[in-house]
């Protein structure tokens, strides 16, 4: 739902039509009950049964999976008569076999296969370019989170590798005890928030109505080594 007040564009995310007010608490455990939306859009831990509770880290996953999927393979037509808007970019779609898995299982270890090699973002439309940044932190933030939930060796591109000790990670954070709410501390609020302070282009000076102060990265308790 976008809205223009005092000459800027005000874009408000809402799915909340058929919605009533509930508790996500133990008095409905079990993944399916906690299994909401489409299945290429949902989160990983929810699809494979990791996770039997619904948290907000799921809400942001699946925030991600909607912005690169509209980013590659979408892009936005100038309006010529009744044409126009988004349409279906042509060629090659990069996630397009997401949408072709036969089950949630297939489909999990599909995005949990690209969180652990890919560290940057296919090629997105021109129409969507100034995503990329805000894109590619996002998906930095939850590849951490994940590596330290369930530390592994991680390949580099010049050779050999990283392992990921304790509740280290290349990117910073981590806590001693795991904090399943919020993946080791990098999937909060912030997270989607404090990137929007240095986009560029069409989305320079986008205003978020609740703007906490940026936070400090948290110290590491682990230790992150490069090994042949």
């Amino acid at each position: 739902m976008c809205r223009t007040v005092e000459g800027k564009v005000h874009g408000v995310l809402t799915d909340y039509d058929l919605s009533l007010w509930t508790a996500l608490d133990q008095a409905r455990p079990g993944t399916p009950k906690q299994r909401t939306g489409t299945p290429p859009f949902m989160a990983n831990g929810l699809l494979n049964g990791d996770d039997s509770l619904h948290l907000y880290r799921h809400d942001v996953e699946s925030f991600f999976y909607v912005m690169l999927i509209l980013a590659t393979h979408y892009e936005i037509q100038a309006p010529k008569g009744k044409g126009g808007g988004v349409r279906m970019r042509k060629g090659k779609h990069h996630f397009q076999r997401w949408f072709d898995m036969p089950n949630y299982d297939t489909l999990a270890a599909a995005k949990s296969s690209y969180f652990r090699t890919n560290f940057e973002i296919p090629e997105v439309a021109p129409s969507f370019k100034d995503f990329y940044g805000w894109l590619l932190e996002l998906q930095m933030s939850f590849a951490c989170g994940f590596l330290v939930r369930r530390p592994q060796l991680l390949p580099l591109k010049g050779g050999g590798f990283l392992k990921i000790e304790g509740q280290a990670c290349c990117c910073g954070g981590g806590t001693s005890v795991f904090d399943e709410e919020t993946l080791g501390g990098h999937i909060t609020y912030s997270t989607i928030v404090e990137p929007t302070r240095h986009l560029t282009g069409e989305l320079e000076g986008l205003i978020i109505r609740y703007n906490p102060p940026p936070s400090s990265p948290s110290k590491s308790t682990g230790t992150a080594q490069a090994c042949a």
